[in-house]
């Protein structure tokens, strides 16, 4: 499949009526393009991502779900989102024009208010995309889709595999999915055989597409010997043989580079990441949060929010190509990635 075809199935829901200024703030930051400091009448970002709970009934080892539910098990309430929350996140300057809102956990599907969430965010000519381990989506899924759902993405683990194969063909009779898996260089070394027949399955079953991601160091136990990069010739004969035999039907990541490489990540410039306490991760390719003053979301100033001296100092780095990448984002396979 393609990234267009991708891209395109999730746009066509989009209601253009209230869509109108989301879209026109995406054309402004493409005018205006990346720079260190964003003044936000220039645009605004495009893609917000919101951590809607931090418990999950899976416990995977790559997932930062355990990471955070250590942090904070005391507090789970305080990092439970209800529709009252979203609203408030929704209000601020940096989510409103968001196209796009991503809405992730942990585990999306345990908080109370989430078909309301959708509704409200659909009803504001938001896309939505869900990310889900899928374990209590088929009760769920009439109701997501009368609530205007755009698009909901699977992910698939060998915990959650016996349960999505007694289901997926259920769930997607209702509301088609897409299915995505995270690949490490030991799965492709020693189960590439298995993850081909996964796949199959997956696409005999009715689902749009299966997106692969590259491993990132992060979760319980983060390890840089995982890591794909360009020279893994497993990869590549795994990617041959899935495009021979489903042709369009799967979605590849950049991988990481290890010569030559461009630093055209967007992330710091499109999307925008908050808990619900406020808490801002720095992007999506790290736990790391912004820290000091100036880094909650309920008590700044967007555009010093937007512009802390951290992500300043992170856009300067990756406008500049004479520097090194930061070290964060090294072993980050969307470094030479244009996005959206």
């Amino acid at each position: 499949m393609s990234k267009f075809s991708y891209y395109f199935e999730m746009i066509r829901r989009i209601n253009f009526l209230n869509t109108a200024p989301k879209v026109l703030n995406y054309f402004n930051y493409r005018l205006y393009g990346r720079r260190a400091y964003i003044p936000l009448k220039k645009y605004t970002p495009q893609i917000g991502s919101i951590f809607l709970t931090p418990r999950c009934n899976l416990k995977c080892q790559y997932c930062s779900a355990e990471n955070v539910m250590k942090e904070g098990r005391k507090n789970i309430a305080t990092n439970e989102a209800t529709l009252e929350k979203i609203k408030q996140i929704m209000k601020n300057p940096l989510f409103k024009n968001c196209v796009l809102i991503d809405l992730l956990g942990g585990e999306p599907l345990l908080v109370k208010d989430f078909v309301q969430i959708i509704e409200f965010l659909s009803k504001n000519g938001h896309l939505t995309n869900v990310t889900t381990n899928g374990i209590s989506l088929a009760e769920k899924i009439e109701a997501l889709k009368n609530a205007g759902v755009s698009r909901i993405s699977i992910s698939v683990y060998d915990e959650n595999m016996d349960h999505l194969k007694k289901n997926i063909q259920k769930i997607n009779s209702i509301f088609p999915v897409h299915m995505s898996m995270v690949l490490t260089k030991s799965m492709l070394e020693n189960q590439a055989d298995e993850i081909l027949e996964t796949v199959k399955f997956f696409h005999q079953s009715g689902s749009l597409s299966y997106r692969f991601w590259n491993y990132r160091p992060m979760g319980v136990d983060p390890s840089l010997e995982e890591l794909v990069d360009d020279y893994n010739q497993d990869y590549i004969n795994l990617r041959t043989r899935l495009d021979k035999e489903i042709p369009n039907f799967c979605l590849w990541p950049e991988i990481v580079q290890t010569e030559n490489v461009e630093k055209r990540c967007v992330q710091l410039w499109q999307r925008i990441n908050c808990d619900m306490q406020g808490k801002m991760t720095l992007c999506c390719g790290t736990e790391e949060k912004l820290e000091g003053n100036y880094s909650n979301l309920f008590d700044t100033e967007p555009e010093l929010l937007y512009n802390h001296s951290t992500l300043v100092d992170l856009r300067t780095n990756l406008i500049n190509p004479k520097t090194a990448a930061p070290e964060m984002c090294q072993s980050y396979n969307l470094l030479n990635d244009l996005g959206w």
